[in-house]
């Protein structure tokens, strides 16, 4: 009678286990869900240039063309015009309606002005420059809501018990001391599961890590400038963005190969870039040159790039962002650890599961 007792407790034990797993699994991917969305979110930030290719000029309904757009906290703004022209204010909700800029306010002027959308709420900007606020019209109001209009998930924390069984049972005939096998295994289980969320946070925040580089940095696109040396120290991966910044109709963009590079020449019917802002994506890796087709600005003005591309690491996509640039360089701008970094700590948390 006693060997049969026995045999039945156990079997609710290993029942009672089986149902922890079960639970301990569901538990680690809710973390998992929780953790990468409060990660990874910052990280897909959008640039969002207001009018699109037209940029900030006169005769646009901004908010028209704004209808369907979601801004969220992180994304930025950025207002493309020919400096000189137009400027930036921003406003509050009286002085939008009067197309009235606040006494003492300074207007933003480089003709890509770069707005950072820091917190949720109403946002106002206008031109302050003669009647084009009221006339243009050039204002503009938007509704910034916080990344992906919710919170992220919540999830229970790992190694909480599990659910009470009936009364008879094992487990609430006799509740295993903090030295009984069973709660040991539940703290295995509970790092464990933290563990996996780690690995697959940093699994999933290592490729989103693509950069927007400004080429020339703050200086942009111009001449005089050797942008070999600038470039010094700039790793460039496939996923990234450069962005050449520069006046219109003052220089233009034109990829071309190793032999026109050393030649300064522009291929027979090459298609130059001339937006004073053109972005270009690095889609694969190897060597990459570019120059400016203007009548010697290339061979005088040193208006010439050439990089080499690594692979990215996870193959990322593009995905705009942006933070402070690096003190060496004005340039590279991202969110997050670095892909190395993230890396590490996956490969940290994979071993750590296996020897636990």
């Amino acid at each position: 009678m006693s060997s049969i007792s026995q045999g039945t407790k156990k079997k609710a034990f290993a029942e009672d286990r089986e149902k922890f797993n079960i639970q301990m699994a569901s538990k680690a991917f809710l973390i998992a869900v929780a953790m990468a969305a409060t990660i990874v979110a910052p990280t897909m930030a959008k640039e969002i240039l207001v009018g699109g290719a037209d940029g900030w000029r006169l005769g646009i309904n901004y908010q028209a063309w704004a209808d369907g757009i979601e801004f969220d906290v992180g994304d930025t703004l950025v207002f493309n015009y020919v400096a000189g022209n137009h400027n930036v204010i921003k406003v509050n909700g009286t002085d939008f309606q009067l197309c009235a800029a606040p006494l003492g306010a300074a207007p933003l002027t480089s003709g890509h002005d770069v707005i950072l959308l820091a917190t949720p709420g109403r946002k106002w900007y206008i031109c302050g420059v003669a009647n084009h606020c009221q006339a243009g019209p050039m204002k503009f109001a938007i509704t910034v809501q916080v990344q992906g209009g919710r919170s992220p998930p919540s999830a229970s924390a790992p190694g909480s018990p599990p659910s009470a069984s009936a009364p008879g049972s094992p487990s609430s005939a006799s509740a295993p001391s903090p030295a009984s096998p069973c709660s040991k295994y539940n703290i295995q289980m509970a790092s464990k599961a933290f563990l996996i969320a780690l690995a697959v946070v940093a699994a999933i925040v290592a490729p989103t890590r693509a950069k927007e580089i400004v080429v020339g940095g703050k200086d942009g696109w111009m001449f005089g400038m050797d942008y070999q040396a600038w470039a010094d120290g700039i790793e460039f991966h496939v996923g990234d963005t450069l962005v050449f910044n520069y006046k219109p109709r003052a220089h233009n963009v034109i990829k071309v190969n190793g032999t026109e590079f050393k030649q300064c020449a522009a291929p027979l019917g090459a298609a130059p870039l001339t937006s004073g802002h053109d972005v270009i994506t690095l889609a694969a890796p190897g060597r990459k040159w570019y120059i400016c087709g203007f009548p010697d600005h290339c061979h005088t003005g040193q208006m010439k790039f050439a990089i080499t591309v690594q692979p990215g690491l996870g193959s990322p996509s593009p995905a705009p962002a942006l933070t402070p640039p690096k003190p060496d360089a004005g340039a590279a701008t991202g969110f997050g650890p670095s892909k190395t970094l993230s890396w590490m700590i996956a490969a940290l948390a994979a071993f750590m599961m296996i020897m636990a």
